[in-house]
């Protein structure tokens, strides 16, 4: 690697290269992962996906005009993930700069592990809220969840936490992160939720955060339920500044 490129994801999946570099590839399977559901994802796929260029000798796909890629290696049965990015002028460890882009690379490629795993081929129905903090006294979604008390849980053990949702969180740990945490929740279908945390900007002058909540065997009824639950608790805490799919 170059000296300005940086390693900001690295992360090992429990599935072939092979397996893992389908998965960057083609549209239907990009679509099992990436991001949320929403009416535009497909185009979004289109316009992300088809800016790389991508090489089949060493597996990596390479954004074009700019040095940021996904690389993958062959490690036995298992494939290492790494997200590149070249890092900031300001500080070239990228230690204590806040990134939406690197956090939401980070979200993805967990969400890329997660379905290669545990649901590999399956649909999935997804859920996007994000938010900005009402006060100071607001607590963040890790915090309002008791995610937070989850630190001394090792990674892959069970945990429940209780939640003002109504919904029981029960499950593994599945990652945790600085600003992230990631949950697997037997009662989605053994689903994902992501929660994150955005530090105080200009716009949120109290900070902010999201959540990306993946679910599986949902019918129409079982989801609209869910994300009716999630927004109302969510818009109560939260100003809503999106939430998909509306």
């Amino acid at each position: 690697m170059k000296p300005s490129d940086y390693v900001v994801v690295e992360i090992l999946v429990a599935a072939p290269i092979d397996i893992v570099w389908r998965a960057l590839r083609e549209p239907t399977e990009i679509k099992r992962w990436f991001g949320w559901d929403y009416a535009a994802l497909a185009e979004e796929i289109s316009m992300i996906f088809g800016n790389f260029t991508a090489s089949e000798a060493d597996h990596t796909l390479r954004a074009k005009g700019v040095p940021d890629r996904y690389a993958l290696e062959a490690h036995g049965a298992h494939t290492i993930v790494r997200v590149i990015r070249s890092a900031p002028v300001t500080d070239p460890s990228w230690q204590g700069i806040y990134d939406d882009v690197v956090e939401g690379w980070l979200t993805f490629t967990q969400q890329l592990r997660f379905v290669l795993e545990r649901h590999r081929g399956a649909e999935r129905r997804s859920l996007y809220l994000n938010g900005r903090a009402r006060t100071a006294d607001t607590l963040l979604p890790a915090q309002a969840f008791g995610t937070d008390r989850l630190a001394s849980v090792p990674l892959g053990q069970p945990y429940t936490v209780s939640n003002g949702i109504g919904d029981r969180f029960e499950g593994s740990v599945w990652f945790r992160a600085s600003n992230q945490i990631g949950l697997t929740v037997a009662a989605y279908g053994d689903g994902l939720i992501i929660l994150g945390t955005r530090p105080r900007t200009d716009k949120s002058p109290h900070g902010g955060g999201s959540a990306v909540i993946t679910t599986y065997g949902f019918d129409d009824a079982a989801f609209a339920g869910l994300r009716d639950r999630w927004r109302t608790w969510w818009q109560s805490h939260y100003e809503l500044i999106e939430i998909q799919p509306q």
